[in-house]
């Protein structure tokens, strides 16, 4: 059961590049080549801190209250603000891209004193209202007494721009849009806590992170120390074999697949890697959660993780990618290190 909704969930990703045309990946081998000599000018490939920089928290977030059946939940918006970097490869199909501009937030806050946060980042082709019931966040609302802030990915939800392997994020065609989209979705978290630190009050503040959301969080981890509890729930830690392993269709175009997934696409995203640097999280705040008959994000990439994180605490769970993140055992466990990280209101 569980291998058979892993192949059912990873079903769009193969049939999204199959949609790729010759001149898709013509332009996007071509961009991998201009890319490897962009990164390493920039110094990026030594040093995957300097392609991220340090946003300001946005200045002004429109909040509205969702009415019916999302009862209790509230919708943010606030601009990105984020830019590719002046000549980057990519950059001009990126900045084209206008529904990814604004940052959709769904937040879900108790009344009265600031309490706890916990952001929880959603996997690959979510980003919808349904993701509060998905990632299992109303039940730590309510019964830790905290507040958790649900943001939507670059390209998802309604910042979607199309089904082209052009416009999509995570992208198995154009790797340069992994950079441009986990940079950006780097970017738009870090704002996000500086919101609910500077202006919520947060007296903690904890990041959970699903499939594509793990991968962001593990990232966030090396740039973001002041973390309370850093979660990463069936992650990868290698997206350049994980987009080489989503192979097209056809025949023909699985050719054209294996020649951009080569050592460019490797290097290229090592800049976006959370293996290429630290986790500044302390190391008893550091979770994951595995699964071990994952198909989508196999165990390896997981063990990467815990290896790299020092050995810190992890869970395997006989579960694939769907469900191991499912059921009231893994419920209790989230609360539980969550408990143990401060994350909990005391009244």
């Amino acid at each position: 059961m569980a291998a058979a909704l892993d192949a059912m969930i990873a079903a769009p990703i193969p049939l999204l590049s199959s949609l790729g045309s010759p001149e898709h990946y013509a332009t996007a081998s071509a961009e991998l080549d201009a890319a490897v000599g962009y990164y390493r000018d920039a110094g990026w490939l030594d040093d995957p801190g300097r392609r991220h920089r340090s946003p300001d928290a946005p200045a002004h977030l429109q909040i509205a209250r969702l009415p019916g059946r999302q009862q209790g939940i509230e919708v943010a918006w606030f601009d990105s603000g984020w830019r590719p970097e002046t000549g980057e490869p990519g950059a001009g199909r990126w900045l084209s891209l206008r529904a990814n501009e604004r940052v959709p937030v769904r937040l879900l806050r108790h009344p009265g004193v600031p309490r706890p946060w916990l952001v929880a980042v959603h996997g690959q082709s979510m980003g919808r209202p349904s993701d509060v019931k998905m990632l299992r966040v109303r039940r730590l609302h309510q019964e830790l007494g905290i507040n958790v802030a649900l943001p939507v990915l670059p390209l998802h939800g309604p910042r979607s721009c199309g089904f082209s392997p052009a416009r999509q994020f995570a992208s198995n065609v154009f790797a340069t849009n992994n950079v441009l989209g986990l940079t950006q979705a780097v970017w738009d978290v870090r704002r996000l806590l500086g919101w609910l630190r500077n202006v919520q009050r947060a007296p903690a503040v904890g990041v959970l992170g699903v499939s594509l959301g793990a991968y962001v969080s593990s990232l966030l981890s090396t740039l973001e120390g002041e973390l309370d509890s850093v979660i990463a729930v069936v992650p990868t830690s290698d997206l350049a074999a994980s987009m080489r392993e989503a192979a097209p269709l056809t025949r023909a175009k699985r050719r054209w697949h294996r020649r951009i997934h080569d050592h460019r696409s490797a290097l290229v995203h090592r800049v976006v890697s959370p293996l290429a640097a630290p986790c500044l999280v302390p190391h008893q705040r550091r979770h994951i959660v595995a699964g071990q008959v994952d198909r989508i994000a196999p165990p390896r990439g997981a063990a990467q993780l815990w290896q790299h994180w020092d050995e810190p605490s992890i869970a395997w769970r006989p579960r694939g990618h769907v469900t191991a993140w499912r059921g009231a055992e893994y419920d209790d466990h989230i609360a539980s290190i969550l408990i143990a990280d401060g994350l909990q209101h005391r009244s």
